[in-house]
């Protein structure tokens, strides 16, 4: 089994979380959000409202489909330089 790759995204605010997910949508593969212990489908306007805002996620690529590099791409904004 591969390893599942992670990135850090940080939301500002509800706006924010709402074109998130909605980007995050158009791609079939099955992304997580995690925060400390709490892990939620990144594709939850529900989960993703519950983890909160401005505070460091952690985006989990479980299975991009081979999406990753577009994928990255369309959430550039949201993603935490390290």
């Amino acid at each position: 089994m591969e390893a599942v790759r992670s990135v850090k995204i940080y939301l500002n605010n509800a706006d924010e979380v709402w074109k998130f997910v909605n980007t995050i949508r158009k791609f079939s593969g099955e992304y997580d959000l995690a925060a400390g212990s709490y892990t939620v489908d990144a594709k939850s306007i529900l989960g993703v409202c519950a983890l909160g805002t401005k505070k460091p996620l952690e985006l989990k690529l479980v299975d991009s489909k081979g999406e990753e590099n577009r994928l990255l791409t369309a959430l550039g904004q949201y993603l935490v330089r390290e």
